[in-house]
C-alpha cells in the first residue's frame, strides 16, 4: 500500500509512537536515523538519500564524512533494521502502519497491517523473516569485503569476539586475536593508548574513533582508522559492539610527505631570503611572508599599495605581465626596482602563477626575492669596497 493511501498524518504517527517504544527511545542515533529517513522521504527526497547525507544531517558525522572508510551508516542501518523486526514480530504491537528499511536502499517503505474501519486486510504473505536477515548478512560483508575494510564484533566489555578480514591481514589466527590478543598487532607506540581509549568508550558507550598502526603479515606496519559503535538491546544496555578498521596507511604516508616538503621548502626560502606572497584577483589584496616586512616594508595590503613601491619607469613592464598572469593567461615574471622610506633603491625578483586554492578560488601565488646584486656592475663594487 503506498503512501498516499494510508496517509501521511498516519505515518507521521506511527513514527512518533516508533519513537517513544523503549528500544528506540533508549537508543538516540538510532532514532535520529530513522525520524531523518522518514521525515525525508514524506518531503519528497527519499530517492536522494544517500550515506553522506544520513552521517552528516542525522549521525553527527563532520563534512568529512568518507562512507568508503567510515561504516557508521551501514552498522546503524542494519540495527534499524533488527529492531524494527523485533518490534512488529511482537503479538502486541500496538502500530497500524509499518515502517521498514528496505535491503539495500535508506528510502523507507510503508506499509498498513492492522486495517482501519471498513478497509480490508492487506493481502500477500509476511515478510521472510530469516532469509531477510541472512541476505542482509551477506551484502554487509560483501560491502566491507569490497572496501577492503576488516570487521569485527566484541562483547560489551571490549573482548573480541569474531573478526573478518584481520586474520589476512596480520598472519595470526582467530585464537590470537581474540578477547584483547589484537593488541599485540599494534605498533608499540601506539598500543597503550589505543588499549586505554577503547576501554573508557566501553565503559561509556562512546563509539570509537581512532587512528593507529597495524603490524601486517609481512612485518610491515601500516595505518588504520578504526571505528566502533555498540548495538543495544531491548533494555537499552549494550549488547556487543560492531567496529572496522579501514586502511589508510597511503592517505597519512601523502599527508605527512607533503607536510614535510612544505617544511623544506619554508626552510629554503628562509635560508634563501625570499619572500612568498599570493594575491586575490577578485579582492587585489595581498598577503605576504613575514620577510615582506624587510623586503617591502609591509606583509599585507591592497595591491595598489605595493605597485606604488615600485619606480614609474619600471611598472608598465611589471603590470604587462601581472595583469595577464591575474587572469591565468600566463606567469608573472618580472624585475623592478623598489624605493624605500629612506631612499634607498633596491632591485626586486618575482615570479608567480595562477593556482586554485583549497576553498576553489584562484589564487595569484608567488614568490620574490632581492636581486640586487645582480645590477651592481665590478667597478661600481669596487668603488663601494674602497669607501667602505
Amino acid at each position: 500500500m503506498d503512501r498516499e493511501a494510508i496517509g501521511t498524518e498516519n505515518i507521521h504517527a506511527a513514527l512518533d509512537a516508533l519513537l517513544n517504544l523503549p528500544p528506540l527511545r533508549k537508543s538516540p542515533q538510532l532514532s535520529a536515523f530513522l525520524a531523518y529517513v522518514v521525515r525525508e522521504s514524506l518531503a519528497g527526497r527519499g530517492s536522494l538519500l544517500k550515506s553522506y547525507t544520513i552521517a552528516t544531517d542525522a549521525l553527527g558525522r563532520s563534512t568529512s564524512f568518507d562512507p568508503a572508510t567510515d561504516a557508521i551508516v551501514r552498522v546503524e542501518a542494519r540495527r534499524l533494521r533488527q529492531v524494527l523486526q523485533q518490534i512488529y514480530a511482537d503479538p502486541a504491537c500496538p502500530l497500524d502502519v509499518r515502517i521498514d528499511l528496505p535491503l539495500g536502499r535508506y528510502e523507507p517503505s510503508f506499509r498498513q497491517i492492522v486495517p482501519v474501519a471498513g478497509s480490508p486486510a492487506p493481502a500477500g504473505p509476511p515478510p521472510p523473516v530469516m532469509g531477510g536477515a541472512h541476505e542482509s548478512e551477506q551484502r554487509y560483508r560483501a560491502l566491507v569485503e569490497a572496501s577492503a575494510a576488516v570487521e569485527w564484533r566484541s562483547n560489551p566489555d571490549g573482548q573480541l569476539i569474531q573478526t573478518f578480514g584481520l586474520s589476512a591481514r596480520t598472519g595470526l589466527c582467530d585464537t590470537e586475536l581474540q578477547g584483547f590478543g589484537w593488541l599485540s598487532t599494534l605498533h608499540p607506540a601506539d598500543r597503550a593508548g589505543v588499549e586505554t581509549l577503547w576501554r573508557a568508550c566501553c565503559q561509556s558507550g562512546t563509539p570509537l574513533d581512532a587512528t593507529y598502526r597495524v603490524r601486517h603479515r609481512n612485518g610491515q606496519y601500516r595505518w588504520m582508522l578504526g571505528r566502533a559503535v555498540p548495538l543495544e538491546n531491548a533494555e537499552g544496555a549494550i549488547r556487543e559492539w560492531v567496529g572496522t578498521m579501514a586502511d589508510i596507511d597511503e592517505q597519512v604516508r601523502a599527508a605527512e610527505a607533503l607536510r614535510t616538503s612544505e617544511e623544506r621548502l619554508r626552510l629554503a626560502v628562509a635560508a634563501a631570503e625570499m619572500m612568498t606572497w599570493d594575491v586575490d584577483p577578485a579582492t587585489r589584496e595581498v598577503t605576504c611572508s613575514e620577510f615582506g616586512e624587510s623586503l617591502m616594508g609591509q606583509t599585507s595590503g591592497p595591491l595598489d599599495e605595493f605597485l606604488a613601491m615600485i619606480l614609474p619607469e619600471d611598472l608598465p613592464a611589471v603590470l604587462a605581465s601581472l595583469e595577464p598572469a591575474l587572469r591565468g593567461e600566463g606567469t608573472y615574471d618580472a624585475q623592478y626596482r623598489v624605493a624605500n622610506p629612506d631612499g634607498h633603491v633596491r632591485w626586486i625578483s618575482a615570479r608567480g602563477s595562477l593556482v586554485t586554492a583549497p576553498d576553489g578560488r584562484p589564487r595569484l601565488i608567488g614568490v620574490a626575492c632581492d636581486v640586487s646584486s645582480r645590477y651592481v656592475s665590478p667597478r661600481r663594487a669596487g668603488e663601494q669596497r674602497m669607501s667602505a
